[in-house]
């Protein structure tokens, strides 16, 4: 066995939901953030906070279709 000092990876994670309800406002920042982000964390631009709160509240890991990790540093 080794120690690592430090260790940190990106986990990218994809996930399809359907057929729900999420207030107006929600949905036009999503629509937003599909336009302009392109890649970009929503939590970038402030003006999606709304959105950026439920999908915390409504994206689990648990739903993911597919995933990957990206080893960033390891030392």
């Amino acid at each position: 066995m080794k120690k690592i000092k430090n260790l940190k990876v990106k986990v990218t994670y994809t996930v399809g939901v359907g057929d729900f309800e999420a207030p107006e406002n929600v949905v036009e920042q999503l629509k937003k953030a599909m336009d302009k982000s392109k890649g970009i964390s929503m939590d970038e631009y402030g003006y999606f906070e709304e959105a950026s709160q439920w999908l915390q509240q409504n994206i689990r890991e648990r739903d993911s279709m597919e995933w990957s990790v990206e080893v960033e540093e390891c030392d």
